[in-house]
């Protein structure tokens, strides 16, 4: 492998920027290839969307096809009434959980990307009675802004879906209780860092917890402070150049190749 420099890696990132429907079904692609990678999918079940512009309508993946079997030209195109108005090979859709997508999106005109996992970790610590533990300068960027939503339905209703909305709220991620995870952001790079982040987040509760030992819990001030330094944060690197969120995106496209050019 060829050394890298900086200007390749800006070249790659200013490049997905582009807002086109073609883009956005390559950086979809690669965000499921990423998925499959940190081992975050759940086979052929979860799944991960993004809004398409100037439509009311999302991509999805194809029903029955694992995460790393996604490529820009398979996944599926569905309007906002749940109907699939593009799929170049037959596939239909999961429908219940596109459901959840939809509402989502018309609901929330912010929200550009949405995804959805049934990890081991996060699923574990959406079991347990008590919250995420925000324990390390990590976990810290997420209090006070996570939601939280009990499990009462396999099939999503009405009632359900406004349910999730409120649960939701203007949080960037959600724990489903006894489920998994959401993520929202109105770009591919801002919703795959703090997915990237809820993550890591659950994987040190759970591994925390399995030590047994004494927790050392940081003070309330600290991981306030903590977190309104990472909003400052955020808030700063839209203004920049090349956001820290698109340089974890770019980072992670790496680990799968850059095999979408």
């Amino acid at each position: 492998m060829s050394q890298l420099n900086y200007t390749q890696i800006k070249a790659n990132i200013l490049s997905a920027r582009e807002l086109s429907e073609e883009n956005l079904r390559k950086q979809l692609a690669y965000l499921y290839r990423i998925f499959y990678h940190y081992d975050w999918c759940d086979l052929i079940v979860t799944h991960l969307s993004v809004r398409v512009p100037n439509e009311e309508a999302l991509l999805i993946l194809p029903f029955g096809l694992a995460f790393d079997e996604i490529t820009p030209e398979n996944l599926v195109k569905v309007n906002f009434d749940g109907d699939v108005i593009a799929s170049n090979y037959g596939f239909q859709i999961n429908r219940n959980g596109t459901t959840v997508h939809r509402a989502i999106y018309k609901n929330c005109p912010e929200v550009n990307v949405i995804l959805h996992t049934h990890s081991t970790y996060g699923v574990t610590v959406s079991n347990l009675e008590q919250d995420l533990l925000l324990l390390d300068q990590i976990s810290m960027m997420f209090s006070g802004k996570i939601g939280y939503h009990n499990f009462d339905t396999l099939f999503i209703n009405d009632n359900a879906q406004n349910k999730l909305l409120e649960d939701i709220a203007n949080n960037n991620v959600m724990i489903l209780k006894n489920h998994g995870l959401i993520s929202v952001g109105k770009s591919i790079t801002e919703a795959f860092w703090f997915h990237y982040y809820l993550e890591t987040s659950c994987k040190v509760h759970v591994l925390t917890m399995s030590t047994g030992g004494a927790i050392k819990y940081p003070p309330v001030e600290v991981v306030h402070n903590t977190a309104a330094k990472y909003d400052a944060w955020r808030n700063a690197n839209d203004h920049i150049e090349v956001s820290d969120s698109e340089l974890l995106f770019d980072a992670a496209k790496r680990k799968v190749g850059y095999i979408f050019g």
